[in-house]
């Protein structure tokens, strides 16, 4: 009598028995970590109060403007104590702040942006100001009216 011959098995690994062994270590790293929001290595600087730039401050603004054609960012450099200069965006921005860093290295600006244009965009400000040589900026906020409550 002639018997088929057997196929071979294929070794698989049961998927059950892995999501059961998963499912459990999940369990265990979760009951066994300890979370302190006390343990970092390193100190955060103490602030005594609002932060206000010194006098002679250059003033950066970004402002919304709505035209014919939509809303546009408009960018402005202070020249003098009350006058703005307007600028060609954030390239613009790198060489007046270029410019002004060339004469004093320790100058402070004091960037205010409307608080309804995107995150992206202070970013983009803060990278080029960097990339200028600004060393000093404080960013302008209005004063939050439950605080002071």
């Amino acid at each position: 009598m002639r018997l088929p011959r057997p196929r071979p098995l294929v070794p698989s690994v049961p998927a059950a028995a892995l999501a059961d062994l998963a499912l459990l270590l999940v369990f265990f790293f979760l009951l066994a970590t300890r979370y302190d929001p006390q343990r970092t290595s390193f100190d955060l600087p103490r602030a005594p109060g609002p932060f206000e730039a010194p006098a002679g401050a250059v003033t950066i603004v970004v402002e919304q403007r709505a035209g014919p054609s939509g809303d546009s960012l408009a960018w402005q450099v202070e020249r003098a104590p009350g006058t703005f200069q307007d600028v060609a965006g954030p390239e613009g921005l790198y060489f007046e702040a270029s410019r002004i860093i060339d004469k004093d290295p320790e100058r402070t600006f004091l960037l205010r942006v409307d608080a309804s244009i995107r995150f992206a965009v202070v970013d983009d400000v803060l990278e080029m100001l960097r990339k200028a040589g600004v060393r000093n900026v404080v960013l302008g906020a209005s004063p939050d009216v439950a605080a002071g409550a």
